[in-house]
């Protein structure tokens, strides 16, 4: 295993990018779909029960970071996870994540500095649905209509 110790710069950023890409369990559902097979838009939103624009939002996400390889054949779009080694990578952070002890550290961490929203300065509860900056599509083809606009008079 290589020392921790002797990534660059560049490739704790790369990393972070990656992780990021893998913090939705949509798009993890997503590339286990790959990894049984390639796969074709419209087949994930109905093994998903999810919208198209987000499936396909989800996709750019994971083709940005390389974890996701894409061909067009005739006029639909083929996906294929392109490192298979992301499987067993998200199959033993699972094991990470499960241990008894993670969740111990997790609990204890969490209540002892925790407080209620309302009594935090500002307080309330902010949900963001974003991909992290470095990742974000500058376009979703699926969310923008292709018409113009009218004209105000």
């Amino acid at each position: 295993m290589r020392d921790p110790g002797s990534l660059a710069p560049r490739e704790l950023e790369l990393v972070a990018e990656l992780l990021g890409a893998l913090d939705s369990q949509l798009r993890l559902r997503i590339l286990f779909l790959l990894h049984t097979g390639d796969h074709v838009v419209h087949e994930l939103v109905t093994k998903l029960g999810k919208s198209q624009p987000l499936i396909s939002q989800h996709l750019r996400v994971l083709k940005c970071v390389g974890l996701v390889e894409s061909r067009r054949a005739g006029r639909e779009v083929i996906y294929s996870l392109a490192q298979p080694a992301i499987i067993d990578i998200i199959v033993e952070l699972s094991t990470v994540a499960g241990t008894g002890e993670l969740d111990h550290r997790r609990s204890t961490k969490e209540s002892s500095r925790r407080k209620p929203a309302a009594a935090m300065p500002g307080g309330g509860i902010v949900a963001v649905n974003e991909p992290p900056p470095g990742i974000r599509p500058d376009k979703d083809p699926g969310l923008t209509p292709s018409t113009a606009r009218p004209k105000k008079d």
